[in-house]
């Protein structure tokens, strides 16, 4: 069987072909076949999951028609049951209104197996080299560098800015300064309140209570990400602005971690604070007042409940 050419007409018809093509094409594939795309979400592990992601790709193209060049594949033999085949091949287009444009160099390999006197695809994978990785870089040392010059003007701007004066953390001012620099993508705010902080100045008086201010900060500072936005929003409220958490598991692992990092601070003293947290994941037309009101909620639910935990709101 000649792989390569196989191969070539399924990109074809994968890119140019009608949806009715397509379908039909789905023969080809074995029932367990493993399909690894470009997109942060497609691992599919069998034929079926491949196909219901593929029918919303087919809806979701409309009037997208993919343009593509400089096709190019080999093919290798692995055993007498299985061939691979790979290659590259460079995808393009552009809408009339300039405001889709498609331009992925990719590379990509197929394995065939005989199944009786049939040949099935039991594997493709699809990928797209990091766009921000030069010619002759074993790992994108470019991207670093844009992180590196992100983290400078973030510095920058902290050190512009007026912090408060007692935890050194940023204020609301900055904080508010900042939510709008950031990307939305994976983005939760939380809203971070002691509990019972009132009776550490009544009993141990307001410079204590200072100190316990201080350590909590440091905590918190400490226990999120270097990149990740703390703020004191006054009194004994706190403020995070946490970016990649991917799901709702993620966001209560951190603040999972946080729980314990404060509990243990306070091993052994008697002046000190659990916490109660509210947190929410933003949303893209998320102002930070919508954004604030729904983790402020959600902290008071805790409150109400009985203090030293967290609640999470998804919805808007």
């Amino acid at each position: 069987m000649d792989f390569i050419k196989q191969t070539e007409s399924l990109w074809n018809i994968y890119f140019h072909g009608s949806e009715d093509d397509n379908y039909t094409n789905m023969e080809l594939f074995a029932p367990d076949c493993v399909v690894i795309g470009t997109g942060k979400h497609e691992i599919f592990r069998n034929l079926e999951d491949f196909s219901r992601s593929f029918a919303n790709e087919m809806a979701d193209r409309k009037d997208i028609a993919f343009q593509f060049k400089d096709l190019w594949c080999e093919q290798r033999q692995i055993s007498p049951e299985v061939y691979l085949v790979y290659g590259g091949i460079f995808i393009w287009w552009e809408s009339n209104d300039k405001d889709v444009f498609i331009n992925m160099d990719s590379r990509f390999t197929i394995l065939y197996k005989r199944f009786d006197d049939d040949w099935k695809i039991t594997h493709i994978h699809h990928s797209v080299p990091n766009i921000e990785q030069k010619d002759g870089e074993y790992y994108p040392k470019t991207l670093s560098m844009q992180v590196a010059e992100e983290r400078k003007k973030v510095d920058a701007l902290m050190r512009l800015a007026q912090k408060d004066s007692l935890t050194d953390l940023i204020n609301y001012r900055t904080f508010e300064e900042l939510y709008h620099t950031k990307s939305r993508e994976g983005a939760w705010i939380f809203v971070i309140d002691l509990d019972n902080f009132k009776n550490i100045n009544d009993t141990y008086g307001h410079m204590e209570g200072n100190q316990v201010l201080i350590r909590v900060a440091g905590v918190l500072r400490s226990t999120v990400r270097y990149y990740d936005i703390v703020c004191r929003m006054g009194g004994d409220e706190f403020l995070l602005l946490c970016n990649d958490l991917h799901n709702e598991t993620e966001a209560k692992e951190l603040l999972q971690r946080i729980l314990k990092n404060i509990a243990d601070a306070g091993k052994n003293r008697k002046d000190w604070v659990g916490v109660s947290i509210g947190g929410t994941l933003i949303h893209p037309l998320d102002t930070l007042e919508t954004a604030f009101k729904r983790a402020d909620d959600s902290m008071y639910s805790v409150k109400t409940r009985g203090k030293n935990g967290f609640q999470l709101q998804m919805d808007r």
